[in-house]
């Protein structure tokens, strides 16, 4: 974990990450964010990524061992295995063109489409 230091501005909470991620995870960060921010208002983001296919979320709190917190995040990152990460319907793991091999994303019908006709 990182720590944020003093005299550089606000610490960087969810809504300043969103462009970690595909727009489709956006409304489950910025859910997660009011939730977290309703247990732990300075909060503070240490990673927001994408990792085989799934949401990953890393923050500091103040209140150290905050199972709730904990709680909020992991139950996102499930959400995020359901969810396309670029347009938010319904979706599942899959690779372009369902290859054997590459890179895994959470992506609904339609986009998969568009992502496996992309250039790699």
């Amino acid at each position: 974990m990182q720590d944020h230091q003093a005299g550089q501005g606000p610490a960087p909470q969810l809504p300043e990450r969103l462009h970690a991620v595909g727009p489709g995870w956006h409304p489950l960060l910025l859910r997660l964010h009011t939730q977290l921010s309703a247990l732990q208002e300075d909060y503070q983001v240490d990673d927001v990524n994408e990792r085989l296919g799934g949401l990953r979320v890393r923050i500091t709190v103040p209140q150290p061992q905050c199972a709730e917190a904990e709680d909020l995040i992991h139950a996102a990152e499930e959400r995020s295995g359901t969810t396309c990460e670029f347009c938010g319907a319904t979706g599942r793991r899959r690779r372009r063109h369902d290859a054997l091999y590459g890179w895994i994303k959470t992506v609904c019908d339609p986009c998969h489409v568009e992502w496996s006709r992309a250039p790699t």
